[in-house]
Parts: C-alpha cells; sequence; structure tokens
C-alpha cells in the first residue's frame, strides 16, 4: 500500500482532521529559509508536532543551515527531517550523519525545475537524475523525494514531474522514492500507476486556499492513492 504524506500543516485542526482522514505522514515546514506560505516558528511545530497522534509520522521539512537544522530537530524529535534546500554535498552528509544519531529518518528531496527539467539537488549536481539521486544514497540519505521547483515556488508549484524520469530514479536506484509535485486527488492514482513509488507527498493540491486544507480533497486524495493495487 502506498505511503501517503500531506505536508504544509499549519493548525491544529488540520493535524486532527488530516491523521483521522488516514495519512501515514504529517509534515511540518519549520522556519524553511525561503518565504512560503506553510512556515511555523519553532513554537508553532512544537505544539502542532506534540498533537499528532501516536501512529502517525512526524516530518520536520527544513533545510540550508546544519546548525538550525539539528537544533530544531532535537527539539522536536520528529520521526524524519526532509532536506528540502539547496544543501551542499558535505552538508547533506553532515545531517544524515547527526540525525541518524539522534534516531532520526533523512529524507531528501531532488528536485526538478519545471523550466527546465533540470535537477537541483544542491551544489554541483550531476546532471544525470539517477547519478544524482545515488550520489544523495552514498551521503547518507534514506529516502529520495521527487519533487518540482520553479522560479517563484520553492514548493508546490502546482507541476508535475517527469513520471518517466521519476521510475527511473526509482527502478535503479537504491532507496524508497517518495513521489510529490503536483499531485491531486485527480492525478495522483495515475502517477502511483506510472512510478510505483513507496509514498506520495501532496501540499498544495488538497488545498482549499493557500496554507488551508480542504477535507474534501485530503479525503479524496487519501482514497484515490489508496485505491491503486
Amino acid at each position: 500500500m502506498t505511503w501517503v504524506k500531506l505536508c504544509g500543516l499549519t493548525s491544529l485542526g488540520e493535524v486532527a482532521m488530516c491523521a483521522s482522514a488516514g495519512a501515514d505522514a504529517l509534515g511540518f515546514v519549520v522556519e524553511y529559509p525561503a518565504e512560503v506560505p506553510w512556515n511555523l516558528t519553532l513554537g508553532e511545530a512544537r505544539e502542532l508536532v506534540a498533537a499528532v497522534p501516536a501512529g502517525v509520522e512526524r516530518v520536520m521539512v527544513a533545510g540550508d543551515d546544519a546548525g538550525l537544522v539539528l537544533a530544531h530537530a532535537e527539539a522536536l524529535r520528529p520521526d524524519a527531517v526532509q532536506l528540502h534546500a539547496d544543501e551542499a554535498p558535505a552538508t547533506t552528509q553532515e545531517l544524515a550523519r547527526e540525525l541518524k544519531a539522534m534516531g532520526v529518518g533523512v529524507i531528501k528531496a531532488l528536485r526538478f525545475s519545471v523550466e527546465t527539467g533540470e535537477v537541483l539537488t544542491g551544489h554541483d549536481s550531476p546532471p544525470d537524475p539517477v547519478d544524482a539521486a545515488r550520489r544523495l544514497t552514498q551521503l547518507g540519505v534514506e529516502h529520495l523525494l521527487v519533487d518540482s521547483v520553479s522560479r517563484t515556488h520553492v514548493a508546490g508549484t502546482g507541476q508535475p514531474v517527469d513520471f518517466s524520469m521519476a521510475r527511473r530514479i526509482r527502478d535503479e536506484v537504491p532507496a524508497p522514492v517518495i513521489l510529490a509535485g503536483g499531485l491531486r486527488p485527480d492525478n495522483v492514482g495515475a502517477a502511483i500507476r506510472a512510478v510505483a513509488p513507496h509514498g506520495v507527498d501532496v501540499i498544495s493540491g488538497v488545498e482549499a486556499r493557500r496554507r488551508v486544507k480542504d477535507p474534501a480533497k485530503v479525503a479524496a486524495f487519501i482514497e484515490a492513492a489508496r485505491g491503486i493495487a
């Protein structure tokens, strides 16, 4: 069964609603180093993470500053940290090592430009997506999140990635792949059939408006994702 993560939660009501809808994991964007609608302060994140019921994974989304990421992970003790910025290889490796020592899982976003299709994993990324993904696993990353990015949106672009490319990564790289980017209730089933990922991740595709999740869309997304054999 496909693992489902709902990301960018910003209120206690959303935490309760998304958990009761059957999400496997909830994502919280904590002091991300760019302006995004879902950004939380550490204090806000602490309250929301504490409200996640047992059995639902808690994922902290952050990036770039290793010291800040580790300090926030120490404070929140999430199940996993999703590195979603342009971390240098040395930073990714340091964070993977330190987070694992804390008992925290490591997810790294492998982002693709919607304008050019190029992979943007950080400094000096190999041009071939499979090589870039393989390099991240060699740095200690446990899960790869394949996502889209644009000149105006570092997340929540509403644009899907190339499914054939995502499938290549899934088939050729020894790490579970989480598919993100432009997923919605009406296309997540086709995306899962095309890529066969370990999991899917959605943020803007289940919103009523920016920063506010729509209960009907959340339920429809999970139902569609779980309806794939």
